[in-house]
């Protein structure tokens, strides 16, 4: 049996970082062990504890500088101690000393791209020209990052294999109305939820515009936003701004998503850039019309009729797509069924593992015929 480590930036909220609880879930229904590396900790960390209950190894190694020689010493005698056969690395720190260590020790590293967002910082600089010239493997989580990241990795081939959810939770009817009771005091409400951290990136001073726009109509509706970030004071001053008291409800970190997500009457996604979001994943399998903004691989999701595709940064355009699919339930239950059907049959969890080990396998074998190469 393959020993795979996932070397990751944090254990944190985050769709890299969920994307292992679902492979833990995963590998645990297949006996598989699971090792995961951290390199930066939160205290009080949920996502930790999913991540253990499913079997998974979880081992930190933290450090104030990514350059920190200590730290990166500790991590190449725990991958040699360990004799692990493939490197999984998430995230550019992670990108990097995965694909340096991997150098050092012989183990083949699998580097993953997360994002189509580019930021031309020097740590990513840095990452770019690692994964160029040390990672076995180069993997995208949707092809239109895949695209985006090309020009910076040359000639190098991207394999791509699109994000993938677990099945999702289930409400009765007396759960999902004491649920949304206990959320906004009124089960009957209609409710619209994103989910994310609280970043530039995510789009979210554009959806609280677009709310105070709908509620000029729609002065009933809440909206709920799932997550932390460093936004949050600058989010919290607009919406007194705004007036939204009362109808947008900051929830900040949940360990519940699948749940609100099943409690939901429209999911809507506002960001400015994207890869391919487990959250709007998420909200199609479980039957949720989604909103979102033309950005990374949502257009390729979110096919005719499972969804409705907005222009980023115009929350006008937001707004007039949440009005009418609040003024038409018919046509939010033909988006939401198709997008159900659309996530189960292409992004299930179970056929994007199988992918993830056969990429796995290819590594291993190019190993074993490069020493048998060399002899």
């Amino acid at each position: 049996m393959m020993r795979i480590v996932q070397l990751i930036d944090s254990i944190h909220i985050g769709g890299a970082e969920k994307l292992l609880v679902t492979y833990s879930q995963e590998a645990e229904r297949r006996g598989i062990p699971v090792w995961i590396i951290g390199l930066r900790k939160y205290p009080g960390n949920s996502l930790e504890g999913e991540l253990t209950a499913h079997g998974a190894q979880v081992t930190y190694f933290t450090a104030n500088s990514l350059a920190s020689l200590p730290r990166f010493l500790r991590i190449l005698g725990f991958l040699r101690q360990s004799k692990f056969d493939v490197i999984h690395t998430h995230l550019a720190y992670a990108n990097i000393l995965g694909v340096l260590a991997g150098q050092l020790t012989g183990i083949p590293v699998v580097a993953t791209l997360h994002s189509a967002g580019l930021e031309m910082r020097p740590r990513n600089r840095l990452e770019g020209w690692a994964i160029r010239q040390g990672a076995t493997r180069i993997l995208a989580v949707g092809e239109n990052v895949a695209e985006a990241h090309q020009k910076r990795l040359g000639k190098r081939k991207i394999d791509v294999i699109p994000n993938a959810v677990a099945d999702p939770a289930t409400l009765s009817a007396q759960e999902r109305e004491a649920l949304r009771t206990q959320l906004v005091g009124d089960s009957t409400r209609p409710l619209l939820i994103a989910v994310g951290r609280l970043t530039a990136a995510k789009g979210y001073l554009d959806l609280l515009r677009a709310c105070a726009q709908v509620r000029q109509s729609q002065p009933h509706a809440a909206w709920l936003i799932a997550g932390d970030g460093d936004m949050r004071p600058e989010m919290e001053r607009l919406i007194v701004e705004l007036d939204l008291e009362g109808t947008v409800y900051l929830l900040g970190r949940r360990s519940d998503v699948p749940r609100l997500l099943a409690a939901a009457d429209i999911f809507v996604n506002a960001s400015h850039w994207e890869g391919l979001p487990l959250s709007v994943l998420e909200a199609m399998m479980v039957g949720l019309p989604v909103i979102a903004t033309q950005v990374g691989d949502v257009p390729a999701v979110l096919v005719p009729g499972s969804g409705i595709l907005v222009p980023p940064q115009q929350p006008a355009s937001l707004a007039a797509a949440v009005s009418m699919l609040l003024e038409d339930p018919e046509q939010r239950a033909a988006l939401g069924e198709r997008a159900r059907q659309h996530a189960r049959e292409n992004y299930n969890a179970a056929a994007w593992f199988d992918r993830w080990m056969k990429l796995y396998e290819s590594c291993v074998q190019s190993r074993h015929s490069a020493v048998g190469g060399r002899k």
